[in-house]
């Protein structure tokens, strides 16, 4: 038994959490249909701007995932997301040229920082901060 290790009321060590254990392999799932739909219709570009754009930020949604049962939380996303349709509808992929996955990792890393950035920006003038001396 480990010094951090946390256990039960019965003696037992809790259970692991295994829900995130295939949780990208979920949203690709999500986002594949997305992605197929538009290719479907000939718009392959669009599709892979805006399952790139739903990946990430579910991801991001994931991260923050704490703060799920506040309806500002889900009100800022909604804004975030929002704000994407101009961005996602203006960027054009270059036509029958395959854009790699390394290209497309700065751009969806970005993303994925602003969105954080922008709910935990919110959330510093929302939640009121405790001093540690005052918890109980």
């Amino acid at each position: 038994m480990a010094l951090f290790d946390e256990q039960n009321a019965e003696g037992r060590e809790p259970e692991e959490n295994k829900s995130g254990k295939y949780l990208g392999l979920i949203i690709f799932a999500c986002t594949l249909p997305v992605l197929l739909f538009f290719t479907y219709i000939g718009k392959t570009d669009l599709g892979l701007s805006i399952g790139i754009c739903l990946f990430v930020n579910v991801v991001a949604v994931g991260m923050c995932w704490d703060l799920r049962r506040r309806l500002w939380f889900w009100a800022v996303i909604a804004l975030v997301l929002a704000l994407h349709v101009p961005l996602v509808l203006l960027i054009q992929w270059p036509p029958n040229i395959w854009v790699s996955k390394f290209t497309l990792l700065p751009i969806g890393l970005a993303d994925l920082l602003v969105t954080v950035g922008v709910v935990r920006f919110v959330q510093k003038f929302i939640v009121k901060y405790v001093p540690p001396d005052e918890e109980e």
